[in-house]
């Protein structure tokens, strides 16, 4: 995995007085920890910098280089989490996990579906259950995405976590048979009012079709 540059800056500010200031200024406080440093760092980012790194590259091994004033240093990192505001639809917060290239980790990977289901032509419904699979390996085996190839799901078809072909060095955590993504037969309420209303329109065909008893 090819590892991206992405510069940050020591902060010494905390709390969301200064949180606040610094996104109203553009800068994404962060932390960066790993189980070899005995306290974490306190970081901030640019918004538009960090944007940019998670819109293209989200599991990326990066070297963070950091500016701490009068020197700078380098750390090979890992994104592990971050917080969004929807409402707002920005960043609010980063978490950077420094790693060692021969150490494992245990991270989520996103799910992305492709194709156009037959069973969805035929009128089943999709259900995507599981967008995230937990996965085990090296931080350079670490997969950008897991794509699933939707085309050949029929109604009542699924897709599990088993049907995944892991690549080389990486180890599926997620349970084997969880249910990625499901094509469902439409449910029973759906059925019962078509069939309700076909009856109406055959009764309302009757009813003029035939004559009453009292006309006779």
């Amino acid at each position: 995995m090819q590892k991206t540059k992405l510069k940050v800056e020591l902060r010494n500010e905390t709390g969301k007085g200064a949180n606040k200031k610094f996104r109203r200024e553009g800068i994404i406080p962060g932390v960066l920890y790993s189980p070899h440093d005995s306290s974490n760092l306190l970081l901030k980012v640019k918004s538009d910098e960090l944007t940019k790194f998670l819109t293209h590259e989200k599991h990326a091994l990066l070297n963070l280089e950091i500016n701490e004033g009068d020197k700078k240093s380098t750390r090979l990192a890992m994104v592990k989490d971050f917080q969004y505001n929807s409402l707002k639809k920005q960043i609010v917060h980063i978490d950077f996990y420094g790693v060692t290239l021969k150490e494992k980790l245990t991270m989520k990977v996103n799910v992305e579906l492709t194709g156009e289901s037959i069973g969805v032509k035929d009128g089943g419904i999709m259900e995507f259950e599981l967008r995230q699979i937990e996965v085990e390996c090296l931080p350079t085996n670490v997969p950008s995405v897991f794509t699933v190839d939707i085309t050949d799901l029929k109604i009542g078809d699924h897709y599990s976590v088993g049907d995944i072909e892991a690549p080389k060095g990486v180890v599926l955590l997620t349970e084997q048979d969880r249910v990625v993504v499901s094509v469902k037969h439409p449910s029973k309420e759906e059925v019962v009012v078509e069939e309700e209303e076909g009856m109406e329109e055959v009764e309302e065909k009757t009813d003029t079709e035939k004559p009453s008893s009292e006309n006779k």
